[in-house]
């Protein structure tokens, strides 16, 4: 099923990008109904869409059809989140967030290759956190800017779809006060914002002697000038340094990519 809804989902996608051309910084699609190219439970499905329709980062909505298959066009902007999350002095990467069907395929997996826990560092707007809810694993989102903490529980209540959430610096967070089984950290900040901070999240997730964790990468499939690392994505040296194995690389839309026919590199490694 995953690979079926992944395989399409990067299908319509381009098509989506291609033939609609949307305007606005934010925009995405998804499935207005289960079918057999996209076999989402129909509750599930339901739940995505209310996340998306009452998030405030969302002004446009427009039914589409796209190979035959009916989707629902959500457009908008993160100006005024992503202002407000530059302003700690120890955040990575400002508000920008996947697509929704990403952060749902994300957390499918995870929950596939058996990690317990999900906890999306810099959560955002919660997608990712809101995404294993659904799915019935153990949810936390940690995110330092309160103005977005806010608003993931505005969203909880509006969707009646709870999770952890914590206002926290997870750069300085104690890990141990969750009672973590088998985690998967999200990591959203690509290299060049990240790796001090992966390094230290690495560091300080050994020390609580946890036996078994993942964390999936945001990785960078451009070249890029004046770094250290080109390698893995930009995350070749912290991988290796932490003796961390990859066990899946994932593409799947983010908004970074809504101008090209490319998708962002996810990787997903465990200790």
């Amino acid at each position: 099923m995953f690979t079926k809804i992944l395989d399409n989902f990067l299908e319509t996608k381009r098509v989506y990008i291609k033939n609609f051309k949307p305007r606005n910084i934010i925009a995405e699609i998804l499935p207005y109904e289960f079918s057999d190219y996209f076999p989402i439970d129909k509750q599930i499905l339901l739940k995505l869409h209310q996340f998306l329709s009452n998030n405030p980062i969302y002004f446009k909505k427009t039914n589409i059809s796209i190979n035959n298959l009916n989707f629902v066009s959500y457009e908008g902007d993160v100006n005024e989140f992503y202002l407000s999350s530059k302003k700690y002095d120890t955040n990575y990467q400002p508000f920008y967030p996947t697509w929704m069907l990403s952060a749902y395929l994300l957390c499918l997996k995870s929950k596939q290759l058996g990690f317990t826990e999900l906890i999306d560092i810099g959560a955002g707007d919660g997608r990712i956190a809101y995404c294993g809810s659904l799915l019935n694993s153990r949810s936390i989102g940690i995110e330092l800017d309160t103005n977005l903490t806010e608003l993931q529980n505005n969203l909880c209540k509006q969707t009646n779809i709870n999770f952890e959430i914590v206002n926290d610096d997870a750069s300085s967070f104690d890990f141990a006060k969750l009672q973590l089984a088998k985690p998967i950290f999200f990591v959203s900040g690509l290299p060049e914002m990240g790796e001090m901070f992966v390094d230290n999240l690495i560091q300080t997730t050994m020390q609580n002697s946890l036996l078994s964790f993942g964390i999936v990468f945001l990785g960078s499939t451009y070249q890029r000038k004046f770094v250290k690392d080109n390698t893995l994505y930009g995350w070749g040296e912290i991988i290796k340094k932490n003796s961390l194995k990859i066990i899946q690389e994932i593409n799947l839309p983010t908004h970074w990519t809504n101008d090209n026919n490319s998708e962002s590199k996810y990787l997903i490694t465990k200790n």
